[in-house]
């Protein structure tokens, strides 16, 4: 008898791994979205620190300003990947701000905020993943 009731609850443990693993593609976009909203704050942060003038700037925004975050891919398709990063009118000065010029000293401010936002991110994630969880009444 007992033998069977082990067998049940590793059963029944097992099926709540394989739902709670497979997950849809509006699922894996909620989550990577969460971590790309988490990223793209740490990155604001970090950008409006070390290169943030404040003046005006009319339509054109501020570096710190055109960071964003969407839940798509890089070629915009929906697959339950999320990206974020500065706009593409301003990513290349990012680029030279991080990676130096003949002319400007680097100061990898983009390569700070990657590695400050690791534990972030996966936070984000981890949040996000268990309230899906929690909707699909696993715990």
């Amino acid at each position: 008898m007992a033998d069977n009731d082990l067998d049940e609850q590793f059963k029944s443990w097992y099926e709540n791994v394989v739902k709670t693993s497979q997950l849809t593609i509006q699922e894996q976009a909620q989550i990577t979205k969460a971590a790309a909203d988490a990223g793209a704050e740490v990155l604001k942060k970090e950008t409006r620190e070390k290169h943030y003038r404040d003046r005006k700037t009319g339509s054109d925004p501020h570096l710190a300003d055109s960071i964003y975050a969407e839940a798509k891919n890089v070629d915009g398709n929906s697959d339950g990947t999320s990206i974020m990063g500065f706009d593409t009118k301003k990513f290349y000065i990012a680029r030279f701000l991080n990676d130096g010029t003949k002319h400007n000293k680097a100061d990898h401010f983009v390569d700070i905020a990657r590695e400050d936002a690791k534990v972030t991110v996966m936070e984000a994630e981890k949040k996000a993943f268990q309230e899906i969880i929690k909707e699909k009444g696993f715990s």
